[in-house]
């Protein structure tokens, strides 16, 4: 991957020390530069006067950091390469000055102008951040994404000073974005499976028989005075419950579920990453990431429109479907909002270093719900193929089925074994039948196309239908047209059985018709008189 990665370490003395790792495709060693980043209290000042001007903002800031050596890592990374440069800040300092800027408004230098890394689809931009926990996530495909989405408005709002807003049109926006994506939700709507609580959510997540890998939240949100951030869901009565993210990351820390956590957490929720909230505590969303692990959430820097929200999610969900990379799909989809005033709101939080969050490559082993669609698909095309292999495939099929209800982590060798032999056989069938691996399959790669028609007639002549499966008697029927060509009438005899019915309506007649599209046929058959 191309990967451009700015860490500000601790302050030394008058400045932050920074240092720069660009990692280049089919590269291991990245080239590495350094330099500093000098702040004066007149630059804070400045900073804090541009707060309504993302781009003179951003372009103060950027001017600070890309300096000298950086600057120039950076533009000659840029020249490189056509394909993206992954933008991954990490500010390492701890700061709160530093921390509490509005990173997500930084600009960079880009064909000699300065230029909004938000809106600018050549450079995904991210913020880094390590994780504190040793918490697994194991690596996923397209078949394993499904969404758990939490909508809450509750029904006495306006006495916390928050805007109700319509429920169903939200919960039905989401659903809309996800597309494809299986979802659940968690709403006051019909059809929800529970109520936008908390312990609903903690309920449905620690569910062993449900694997969740997105969470998509849509509620108000605050960050109060100590740095904390809320949110505002609800209670079983539909009145608000106002819940602290120490809490929540409490009640997510030690679920476990089908698969752990989900994998990617969409914040629609006011505040959500606020940089305010980095001076003390941290926001939500750069705390699922750094306390719980997370691979990657998007989360608000500030308040953000129900229009804005709708529109960006749309974009996202239908360009992450299409790539598994987080980082560009929020960038194509912010472009979306270039004339709105909430553009640099958005914010991706992350620890996947530039990685997709899924992949259909074949350099891993499948997940369950991968194998379960190959499976499927096997099962599906063997009646048409090879019917006769079907007790073959059922055996190993049957293994497969009782193993992947258990954890893999939790699998003992023996079952690990038996799962890579009953996946071997499959696998043997499966190039056997459809000419394409297991792997292939289950990963949705379409086998080779397959004509079902059988090409043997048996004891039936071939026709002019027929004509393409017809072959072996080219010398013959050269002779027939030539004595056609001759002669504008032909008797073709010959033993019952023979093969003169085929080699005139599926040879010669075919080879007339090329030559002489407007040629009619007719059939005479023989008729039988009664005296």
């Amino acid at each position: 991957m191309n990967t451009f990665e700015i860490t500000i370490q601790r302050k030394s003395e008058n400045n932050w020390p920074i240092v720069v790792e660009h990692t280049r495709f089919g590269e291991l060693l990245p080239l590495r530069s350094e330099g500093t980043l000098e702040l004066s209290a007149e630059n804070f000042q400045q900073l804090i006067s541009f707060l309504g001007q993302p781009k003179d903002y951003g372009k103060l800031l950027g001017k600070n950091l890309f300096r000298d050596d950086v600057r120039d890592a950076f533009v000659g990374a840029m020249r490189e390469s056509d394909e993206p440069l992954r933008m991954l800040l990490f500010i390492e300092a701890s700061d709160p000055q530093l921390r509490t800027l509005r990173w997500e408004k930084l600009c960079a230098p880009i064909d000699g102008e300065w230029e909004l890394l938000a809106l600018n689809q050549r450079v995904p931009f991210s913020f880094y951040i390590p994780a504190i926990t040793d918490r697994r996530f194991p690596p996923i495909g397209r078949r394993d994404l499904r969404a758990l989405v939490l909508v809450a408005s509750p029904s006495d709002s306006q006495k916390y000073k928050l805007a109700q807003f319509d429920v169903a049109a939200s919960v039905n926006s989401v659903k809309s974005a996800l597309g494809e994506i299986p979802c659940d939700i968690l709403a006051t709507v019909d059809g929800a499976i529970g109520l936008p609580t908390i312990d609903e959510l903690c309920t449905h997540l620690s569910d062993r028989n449900k694997q969740y890998t997105i969470l998509h939240f849509v509620s108000h949100g605050r960050v109060m005075d100590n740095g904390e951030t809320i949110v505002y869901w609800s209670k079983a009565d539909n009145t608000v419950e106002a819940i602290p993210a120490t809490q929540l990351l409490d009640r997510l820390r030690p679920l476990r579920g089908a698969k752990g956590l989900p994998h990617f957490t969409f914040l629609c929720t006011c505040e959500s990453a606020s940089p305010d909230a980095e001076g003390s505590l941290g926001g939500l969303g750069q705390r699922l990431v750094r306390d719980l692990g997370m691979p990657a959430v998007v989360a608000m820097t500030d308040k953000v429109t129900i229009k804005t929200a709708e529109t960006l999610i749309e974009n996202f969900y239908k360009q992450l479907r299409a790539s598994g990379e987080v980082d560009s799909a929020l960038h194509e989809a912010t472009a979306a909002l270039a004339k709105r005033g909430d553009i640099t709101v958005p914010a991706l939080f992350s620890r996947l270093g530039g990685r997709p969050l899924f992949t259909d490559q074949l350099d891993r082993q499948l997940t369950t719900a991968e194998i379960k669609y190959g499976l499927q698909g096997l099962a599906e095309l063997l009646p048409q193929r090879a019917p006769t292999l079907q007790p073959k495939f059922e055996i190993p099929a049957q293994k497969l089925e009782n193993i992947l209800g258990a954890d893999s982590a939790a699998l003992s060798k023996e079952a690990l074994k038996e799962r890579e032999q009953a996946l071997e056989e499959i696998n043997n069938l499966c190039e056997e039948i459809l000419d394409i691996n297991f792997h292939g399959l289950a990963l949705g790669h379409q086998p080779p196309v397959y004509d079902s028609r059988c090409p043997f007639r048996g004891l039936y002549p071939f026709r002019v239908e027929n004509r393409e499966f017809f072959f072996g008697r080219e010398q013959l029927i050269t002779q027939l047209q030539q004595k056609l060509s001759e002669h504008n009438f032909l008797a073709v005899l010959g033993a019952s059985g023979s093969g003169k019915s085929s080699v005139v309506l599926g040879g010669l007649i075919p080879l007339l018709q090329e030559k002489q599209p407007d040629l009619q046929l007719a059939y005479c058959r023989q008729c039988h008189l009664q005296p």
